[in-house]
């Protein structure tokens, strides 16, 4: 299996003040020493990481994603292409661009599943079915987009 997780996912690892979303995601990774899964993340996400204002935490993301050997993909000019047609369409806001670059970028590396704990712009019915919608009228394979609770 071959999963995106973006920014959101390694941030809960330390979201001490959401509890359940702090255990959900160690139970993720827990389960994904029991599975063959392949771990990726983009260039959007180290450059997320690296503008964490506190350095210890920014240390434990980064130490986070060499421990699950994350590979971290480039946001290519044709995921910064797609990404902008899911803001045309209104699928992301124009303010959120970061968060149409994660699914563009998982989309264009043919990865299968994005995994998020962003309900406002990723994780959400019509995000899936628009940019799904989106996905397959540009000819690009359909993603799915879910939490860690749901792999």
């Amino acid at each position: 299996m071959r999963l995106y997780v973006d920014t959101s996912v390694f941030n809960g690892l330390y979201a001490r003040e959401a509890p359940h979303i702090h255990a959900a995601t160690e139970a993720f990774f827990a389960r994904l020493n029991t599975r063959m899964v392949t771990l990726y993340g983009s260039d959007l996400v180290a450059t997320e990481i690296e503008r964490t204002p506190r350095i210890e935490k920014r240390a434990a993301l980064q130490r986070t994603i060499e421990e699950h050997d994350v590979e971290l993909l480039p946001v290519t000019e044709e995921a910064r292409r797609l990404a902008e047609r899911y803001v045309a369409e209104k699928i992301v806001p124009a303010r959120y661009l970061p968060d149409a670059l994660h699914i563009a970028t998982a989309v264009v590396h043919n990865i299968p599943v994005l995994v998020s704990w962003n309900f406002a712009h990723i994780v959400k019915h019509r995000t899936r079915i628009e940019a799904n919608r989106i996905n397959q009228v540009m000819g690009y394979p359909p993603i799915d987009l879910c939490t860690p609770e749901e792999v």
